[in-house]
């Protein structure tokens, strides 16, 4: 049998005792780089027999070999770096490869960082999971250009080299005001979770270098929530804001619209943002 095993995505206590000890009972591991699960192994006490490393350039030639490990009876366990394998990391080749030829691939679940983001996000609407976004900024606004009106929320992961990056593409294309939850090396010593609209989590990630490293997922909320949002200012607010607007920068008006009615202020920005387009 072909397990794929869940492995912590920081605190290296977030593993299953199940996912023990089927490591425990593997006679072969897969895994990204052996450095990485040496330490993983060694913290929780278990002798493996081998190490292999499986990663997205020999992914097809490391599955022919397993179907060599598994036609001999052994036990084939396969972990990732960090979270859950296949879920934009090696894997989905392998099963693949393994299902077709006939054997068996069952799942030990545990960590992955945009299930662990999903649930402390407090969104009660259906969620799609995306991955990484293009690393070209021309194939990434044209993604972005496609979820502009989505009733779904959009799950991504970036990299810290990217990070800004991407977040300035989804200001441009989604909006100032889209809301956004992001999680930064989640069950870290310095994890951190951050709910805000697009440009404000922009400027929060630029005016800290230290939110630019680590692993990122987002969580952009869907435009059915702005819109729904949108419909609760009351028509007293709307109407003090658009006589601001033609005085004042958006920002401004926005401000002093606020402060005379009690209007929330990511609301009117987004209003704000739609009139003067």
């Amino acid at each position: 049998m072909l397990y794929i095993c869940a492995t912590p995505i920081g605190n290296l206590k977030d593993i299953s005792i199940r996912a023990l000890e089927v490591l425990a009972a593997s006679d072969i591991i897969l895994c990204e780089d052996t450095r990485t699960s040496k330490q993983l192994l060694s913290a929780h006490g278990i002798n493996y027999k081998q190490l292999i490393a499986l990663h997205q350039h020999n992914e097809n030639q490391i599955a022919e070999k397993v179907l060599n490990y598994l036609s001999s009876g052994m036990t084939v366990t396969q972990i990732s770096d960090a979270g859950t394998p296949g879920i934009s990391d090696p894997g989905a080749r392998l099963c693949q490869i393994v299902l077709a030829a006939g054997y068996k691939v069952s799942p030990i679940p545990g960590a992955c960082a945009y299930i662990s983001l999903l649930s402390v996000a407090g969104l009660d609407k259906p969620s799609l999971f995306y991955g990484f976004l293009p690393s070209t900024k021309n194939a990434r606004i044209k993604i972005l250009e496609e979820w502009a009106g989505s009733s779904y929320a959009i799950g991504i992961y970036e990299s810290p080299h990217r990070i800004i990056d991407s977040m300035q593409d989804i200001v441009t294309v989604l909006g100032e005001c889209r809301p956004i939850i992001m999680g930064r090396e989640l069950t870290k010593q310095f994890e951190t979770i951050k709910y805000a609209t697009a440009s404000e989590l922009l400027e929060f990630i630029k005016s800290d270098p230290n939110q630019q490293r680590g692993e990122f997922v987002l969580l952009i909320y869907p435009d059915i929530l702005i819109k729904t949002a949108e419909e609760s200012l009351t028509s007293e607010q709307i109407k003090v804001l658009k006589l601001l607007l033609p005085e004042l920068p958006p920002k401004k008006a926005v401000s002093i619209t606020h402060k005379l009615t009690g209007a929330n202020k990511d609301l009117l920005y987004n209003y704000a943002i739609k009139s003067v387009k």
